[in-house]
């Protein structure tokens, strides 16, 4: 079997869960490309153990979360050190005030995420923005499926108290 054979058994039945899987973390075009091509240029040097792997499909996904944390991480570095304002989304007829809002809110969240520990992290835009089940979850974290509600609840809890200033700031404004 050719090297291409090969890459079309493992990976071409799941692309779409790979950039799935970037863009739930990434939210941004731009960086879910950098991201799935940083996840593909992981997986091409990590090839053999991929296809020695006794889930690949798991370890593949796990590789483009991995590298979608990094990146958000590494803007966040950059953010932090160049002070460069937030890039804006459009959003569906918002105010220029709303929308920077959401933005502030969506950093603010992102950079809570990446505050946890990368089975939480995991664990938590699994459940909460994939949808995922816990055994699917436990599978990529190759922990039980107790151990993966454990990761969840925890990351959640933990995620309560980082974000706890900006749901109050939200509950004064909607009080309003």
């Amino acid at each position: 079997m050719t090297g291409h054979d090969e890459y079309e058994r493992v990976i071409g039945p799941i692309e779409d869960d790979m950039l799935r899987a970037v863009w739930s973390i990434t939210q941004n075009p731009h960086d879910a490309e950098e991201a799935l091509q940083s996840a593909l240029c992981t997986v091409w040097h990590k090839w053999e153990r991929i296809c020695s792997h006794n889930n690949p499909r798991a370890l593949v996904l796990r590789i483009c979360m991995n590298a979608s944390y990094d990146l958000l991480r590494k803007k966040i570095r950059r953010r932090r050190y160049e002070s460069l304002p937030d890039a804006l989304q459009p959003g569906a007829a918002a105010t220029p005030a709303e929308e920077a809002d959401r933005a502030e809110r969506r950093s603010a969240i992102a950079l809570a995420i990446g505050t946890l520990s990368r089975n939480q992290s995991v664990a938590v835009v699994m459940r909460f923005v994939q949808g995922q089940s816990y055994t699917a979850i436990s599978h990529v974290l190759g922990c039980r499926s107790a151990t993966a509600r454990k990761h969840v609840q925890r990351g959640r809890e933990r995620l309560r108290v980082l974000l706890a200033p900006l749901t109050k700031d939200f509950n004064q404004e909607t009080a309003q």
